[in-house]
């Protein structure tokens, strides 16, 4: 027995070949297969293009849309609540940024009257005392040094007015401060930056 005869032929008969051309079979669809064969010879391609893509039906157009929702909603609440370097207490807007330079972390909280005080103060502004309470965090998470001030802001025109602090910089990670005003008392955080 021959071990390299192909099966269901007998012996001294050659096996059938068969011809076609390429995509011959498509010309048999029928009608209800007709977007099938325009789609393999290529009439009818989807659409190109990003945006092309993104509006082409009605369902990527709601998920488009869905998605520019999405993306503005997260853009208004980072502008709204701000980070937690930045705070509003007793109408103050307050911003703190700390940084290392030559062995010494600076620490500093720009006090000025918010946007809303602002818009609808007449007149001059009246001085406010805070207290302001700085902690700083080395990077084993525990407490290094803690100052605690009292500040008067006194500007008539209601300029910036700025709370500085100055630590010795021994690996110091972070910083927090808690403001207090008229009874109010917000907490501001801040990493270091390194110069």
């Amino acid at each position: 027995m021959d071990n390299n005869a192909i099966d269901g032929y007998a012996e001294g008969e050659e096996p059938l070949h068969f011809y076609h051309q390429k995509g011959e079979f498509r010309k048999y669809y029928d009608n209800d297969k007709m977007p099938l064969r325009d789609l393999a010879e290529g009439k009818n391609l989807p659409k190109r293009g990003f945006f092309r893509v993104l509006v082409s039906t009605k369902s990527n157009r709601a998920i488009f849309i869905g998605m520019l929702m999405c993306f503005a909603l997260v853009l208004a609440l980072r502008f709204l609540n701000g980070g937690a370097n930045e705070g509003t207490v007793g109408g103050m807007y307050c911003e703190m940024s700390a940084f290392s330079f030559q062995e010494q972390l600076l620490v500093s909280v720009e006090v000025r009257p918010s946007y809303l005080t602002k818009k609808h103060h007449r007149g001059d502004y009246e001085d406010k005392a805070f207290t302001a309470s700085f902690q700083v965090t080395n990077s084993d998470g525990q407490v290094s040094e803690s100052v605690s001030q009292d500040f008067l802001y006194a500007s008539p025109e209601g300029d910036s007015r700025f709370i500085r602090e100055s630590f010795s910089d021994y690996d110091a990670g972070k910083v927090t401060c808690s403001l207090s005003l008229d009874g109010q008392t917000i907490s501001l955080s801040s990493s270091v930056i390194r110069k």
